[in-house]
């Protein structure tokens, strides 16, 4: 079973910190146009009851610019959400 949460201090309450979290990013269009993009950001840890995946998950609504542009916009949720947990680039699946 996968749980997705979308608040972060839930998220922290639940996820086992002793063991590995994991978190990855994906662009989706956001309009038919293709004017806008989602960034989708995710981090991926066992719940405490190590019985389930629970995913915590935030998006940000991007129009279409660089890959330099994109990427900096990718660490900064690296460095809020991910770095304090020790997180590393992956995913529980």
């Amino acid at each position: 079973m996968k749980e997705y949460l979308y608040n972060y201090t839930d998220f922290k309450a639940k996820v086992d910190t002793k063991k590995q979290i994991h978190h990855s990013a994906l662009i989706k269009p956001a309009d038919q146009y293709g004017a806008f993009q989602r960034l989708i950001f995710r981090i991926y840890g066992l719940a405490k009851n190590n019985h389930h995946i629970i995913i915590f998950e935030t998006s940000l609504l991007l129009s279409v610019i660089s890959p330099d542009q994109t990427q900096k916009a990718y660490q900064k949720l690296v460095q809020k959400y991910a770095k304090p947990l020790g997180s590393t680039e992956g995913r529980w699946q």
